[in-house]
């Protein structure tokens, strides 16, 4: 509005400045005040209308998954075992819940601490991307971001400080998202608390 005032008060001439008022009847007419009530309405319909009405372009937001219904539809869902009883492991115990087995649980350990990361299956799982983390103690790993089997054990003496801050993100995340159920026993993680 600036802007057309500028260019309004160019055009009549570099002596004479017309007032606001002017300016505001010479674009839109005396009844100004009906034109700005009636943007006002305009905005309040479209805001309320745009709330309520998403766009039919985003389908994505009003599909809603439904449970299953059929016995067809209920064999098809995953199904998850009952999760881990709380109960500390040894290494040995720990390999078992690598996701192999869709049977039991998928554990994690980082830092000495198992993790049952059942719910994240698909990440840890058998053909998960992180399948390699699962039934070990995968501490190194976490804080170098790496799937390198060199770096899948608990080995973290010799950690810089930002790889110690990788790992206690990993595992901060960890204890915000899996339940923990024990701690390796006979564990070889060498790093910080």
């Amino acid at each position: 509005a600036l802007a057309a005032y500028a260019i309004y008060a160019c055009t009549m001439g570099g002596d004479f400045l017309p007032s606001w008022s002017e300016f505001v009847d010479a674009s839109v007419g005396e009844k100004w005040q009906q034109v700005l009530v009636a943007l006002f309405v305009g905005y309040f319909v479209a805001a309320i209308a745009v709330y309520f009405f998403p766009s039919p372009f985003n389908r994505d937001r009003r599909v809603r998954k439904r449970a299953p219904v059929t016995e067809e539809e209920k064999a098809a869902a995953e199904i998850f075992p009952d999760p881990m009883p709380k109960g500390d492991l040894t290494r040995e115990e720990l390999k078992r819940y690598d996701g192999s087995n869709v049977a039991i649980p998928v554990l994690i350990a980082a830092k000495g601490r198992i993790f049952d990361v059942t719910k994240g299956r698909d990440f840890y799982g058998k053909g998960g991307p992180y399948n390699c983390f699962a039934g070990i103690d995968c501490s190194r790993a976490l804080a170098k971001v790496s799937l390198d089997r060199k770096d899948l054990n608990a080995k973290c003496a010799d950690l810089y400080a930002a790889e110690r801050d990788v790992l206690n993100d990993w595992v901060r995340k960890f204890e915000d998202k899996y339940p923990e159920v024990g701690i390796v026993l006979d564990g070889t993680y060498d790093g910080p608390p």
